[in-house]
């Protein structure tokens, strides 16, 4: 014993500073998530919108899933397991777990919850060691560590967006960078091995993190062969294969993706690069109450309103800018710019400062807001990233790095002047403030948190669907739930937001295991997402997803009760009401009430005595027709604006309501337009009304095209109707203006009959 004795004292020694840190990391995340800490099961980190989505892909893939294939959503498809935003590496392990029997304490929710908590000690130790790396002091070090990791950016992300969380992720990846620049050349390959396979894991816990590794090591990379120079302690070798282990990050996980992902039609271009960026106000104004609001109004500077941008550094950090601006303008006075671009740093510091910054940059849309938006157009993989505001992070890390060092350096400094005390108070206020902000940002996000003790309700509800459907109408006797109002987010071109279903649809498929038909992920694939949106399409139109479905079994519509559209309560009459209560209507629906060819032949039965009508519109050719649509008629592609009709009803009545609709193309488009109907005084010539829907919002799908209609009363029989629509490019065809009471039946140029435009005869 007094042989070991030596050695666990000096190992305590010498790991003490890390000891310390990791108790009062847990220390103060204990005070500021209280119950949440200690059971973090028992919370739903968030009950909405993305928060509420990502717990439930999670814990679908996790109670009912396997592999890579998610079916808990856009039933009968399903999607890859990546793009339901799960977090596929522990829902998968998770699953795998559950699969060979063994116990899985609150279904894997407390396990998800607890390593986000845990994010923030794993993150301290390894900032810990990336201060000490850059020569920072054993207990400044700490101090640094616990104040950087406990105002990180990411912390915001508890709150709904589970993968990004992860705080301790951008230090591995500087901290291997480190340690491989300080190795031997075998030592160091095998780190940039390990570097690849942390930026693949990491892009199985959110996509973000493989192209934030990636980033990371190109930018590293970068910098260390521009401040390279006869005495460096490392090769330019060194630094380009540095660069190269960035991009076989994203190689191997692209590789992942190509191998276990059959979809071939997801968005090329999701809105929002260049608008969910970050700015200076992102990152080194407040952005949080009360020191937003005093920022605001005391100082009249406008903060950040971009939270995908925010990566604030704290007025400690602003501090330090101006500090470090000061020392620049003095190296440019004495003509020594070569200490800008190679300041006096360690090394670690010296290449990741700069190689943050750069990402900053990229966060911020360089070079692409210089004008060179068009680059994209070369780039369709990087266009995948819609926030790109997010890569600012890496500047968070890397520059409160440098602010350590930088206070640190001064305290020594002013100690070797003779001004401890003066640099002791200093040290302390600095501290104080600094840690104050980030307890109020802790506090924020925690309070958040602790109010959202529904686990129970959610996952292990006294009101089970179970025992309502009882034994009359078992839940294997239906096949999928349709939730009500709908939701299907994801395809960037259809989609129809209801939100107000997404809790209690969740809740019962959870409890169930059967999927939803409706969809709310990234990225979704175009082609599945309107054949499931036919199931709201009219009457006369087929539905696709029929043949799609494994068996004939019903499906089983959640209603909550919420305004429904037109399309949904069609379909709920269609089906059987089995049990209501206050928080939802079960109806059954057979697959048969779906079937198109009753109607169709009962409109073609109507259309043989139909006798034509003269205030009815149509226009079904184009001066220069580029394609055909679905009804077979000529259609017209541009971009801009388009106008469809301007002019005068045939003898309108203002007492008449009047439908205009057209058919616009879905498939292979990036984006779908506005359709606009403006009336307009037959005599003054002065706009009367203007309305407009997006055409996303259609749900009339066939063939790829999309039917979309608005209606207007008109104010005198006279006035003029425009009808027109505004996009960046789009194709349209078919249009009718008809009276709204009145069915208006056609045989169109093409010979395809038609009922108020919509298709008899495929």
């Amino acid at each position: 014993m007094s042989l070991w004795l030596p050695k666990v004292t000096s190992f305590l020694r010498r790991k003490l500073p890390e000891i310390v840190l990791v108790v009062v990391a847990l220390f103060l995340l204990k005070a500021a998530f209280k119950d949440v800490f200690l059971h973090p099961g028992s919370y739903l980190f968030s009950s909405g919108g993305d928060g509420l989505k990502n717990n439930y892909t999670y814990l679908y893939h996790v109670l009912w899933g396997q592999g890579t294939h998610f079916k808990g959503m856009m039933y009968p498809y399903g999607d890859h397991v990546v793009y339901s935003d799960g977090q596929p590496l522990l829902s998968m392990l998770l699953a795998g777990w559950r699969q060979l029997g063994l116990p899985l304490p609150d279904s894997g929710l407390g396990f998800m919850n607890g390593l986000m908590l845990w994010a923030i000690p794993i993150s301290g130790l390894l900032l810990y060691r990336i201060l000490r790396a850059n020569l920072v002091p054993a207990w400044p070090a700490v101090i640094g560590a616990l104040l950087i990791s406990f105002m990180s950016p990411q912390l915001e992300r508890i709150l709904g967006h589970f993968g990004l969380s992860y705080g301790f992720l951008i230090p591995l990846y500087w901290y291997i960078l480190i340690n491989a620049f300080d190795s031997t050349k075998a030592r160091s390959g095998w780190l940039l091995a390990l570097y690849v396979a942390a930026g693949f894991l990491g892009g199985l816990l959110h996509p973000y993190w493989v192209t934030m590794a990636a980033l990371l090591a190109l930018a590293y990379g970068l910098v260390a062969l521009l401040q390279h120079n006869k005495a460096s302690s490392y090769s330019k070798g060194l630094a380009v294969r540095v660069m190269v282990a960035g991009l076989l990050s994203v190689g191997v996980f692209q590789l992942f993706m190509l191998l276990t992902d059959n979809i071939p039609d997801r968005p090329a271009s999701p809105w929002g690069f260049l608008f969910y960026r970050a700015s200076f106000a992102s990152i080194f104004y407040p952005v949080l109450e009360p020191l937003r609001g005093f920022w605001k109004t005391a100082l009249k500077a406008e903060p950040s309103e971009i939270w995908e941008g925010w990566a604030y550094v704290g007025l400690i950090g602003l501090v330090a800018l101006l500090l470090t601006v000061v020392r620049v303008v003095q190296y440019l006075i004495r003509r020594r710019p070569g200490l800008i671009l190679k300041p006096v740093l360690p090394l670690p510091l010296r290449i990741g400062l700069f190689a943050g910054i750069l990402c900053a940059l990229f966060g911020s849309g360089v070079p692409f807001i210089w004008g060179l938006a068009d680059l994209l157009e070369y780039m369709k993989p990087l266009k995948q990233f819609r926030s790109i505001g997010r890569f600012a992070w890496v500047f968070y890390y890397t520059y409160t790095v440098y602010v350590v060092f930088y206070f640190n350096l001064l305290f020594r400094y002013l100690r070797n002047r003779r001004a401890g005390r003066f640099a002791l108070s200093l040290a302390v206020l600095l501290i104080v403030i600094w840690g104050w902000e980030g307890r109020n940002a802790t506090a924020q996000f925690a309070k958040r948190v602790s109010g959202l003790e529904i686990t129970q309700d959610f996952m292990h509800p006294q009101d089970s669907y179970m025992t309502h459907l009882g034994w009359d109408h078992p839940i294997t006797n239906y096949q999928a739930i349709v939730p009500m109002p709908f939701y299907l987010i994801g395809s960037e071109v259809q989609q129809m937001g209801g939100g107000s279903s997404e809790y209690e649809s969740m809740r019962s498929s959870i409890e169930t295991g059967l999927p939803l038909v409706a969809a709310s992920m990234s990225r979704a694939s175009r082609s599945r997402s309107g054949a499931v949106l036919q199931l709201f399409s009219h009457d006369v139109i087929p539905k696709e997803v029929l043949h799609d479905f494994p068996n004939q079994k019903p499906l089983l519509l959640l209603v909550t009760p919420h305004p429904l559209s037109k399309p949904e309560q069609n379909l709920v009459s269609k089906a059987q009401l089995i049990y209501s209560d206050k928080r939802a209507s079960l109806y059954e629906l057979p697959l048969a009430a779906l079937n198109a060819e009753p109607a169709r032949i009962a409109a073609l039965s109507a259309m043989t005595s139909y006798v034509p009508r003269l205030d009815v519109v149509r226009v079904q050719s184009w001066a220069h027709p580029t394609g055909r649509s679905p009804l077979g008629n000529p259609s017209q592609a541009g971009s801009g604006n388009l106008v469809l009709w301007n002019g005068p009803v045939p003898q309108a009545q203002d007492t008449t309501t009047y439908e205009a609709s057209v058919w616009m193309r879905s498939v292979g488009m990036e984006s779908l337009p506005v359709l606009h109907l403006r009336e307009w005084d037959g005599q003054t010539g002065q706009e009367v009304r203007n309305q407009e829907i997006l055409v996303a919002r259609a749900t009339d799908v066939y063939h790829g095209w999309l039917r979309i209609a608005l209606s207007t009363r008109l104010q005198k029989p006279t006035n003029r109707l425009e009808v027109y629509i505004d996009g960046e490019t789009f194709e349209a065809a078919d249009v009718l203006i008809r009276p709204l009471y009145a069915d208006v039946y056609e045989t169109l140029a093409s010979g395809r009959p038609t009922k108020n435009n919509l298709p008899l005869q495929d």
